[in-house]
């Protein structure tokens, strides 16, 4: 997977397009495999960005405002379980 990094500021400036590259890069690679793997996936590339200090807080909050639209309420509110936990490291 690219660095969870540069979706998050690619798709700061153009929600549309970086959007789509987003879902479409995850569905190709992680194709034929549960969400549970796909999330896990995305979580692995955020805490390693986390750590290593090229993801901050705000991008955490910029991705999540981007796919906040196309989540259902329980996948809403995972998801923000999920930033707050990333926010913590």
């Amino acid at each position: 997977m690219e660095d969870f990094n540069n979706y998050v500021n690619n798709g700061s400036n153009d929600n549309g397009g970086n959007i789509f590259n987003l879902v479409s890069s995850l569905a190709n690679k992680y194709d034929g495999k549960n969400q549970n793997e796909l999330l896990m996936a995305i979580y692995r590339e955020a805490k390693k960005g986390k750590k290593n200090g090229t993801l901050s807080n705000a991008d955490l909050d910029n991705f999540a405002g981007l796919v906040s639209p196309f989540l259902d309420d329980k996948q809403k509110s995972m998801l923000n379980k999920v930033v707050n936990e990333l926010k913590k490291i």
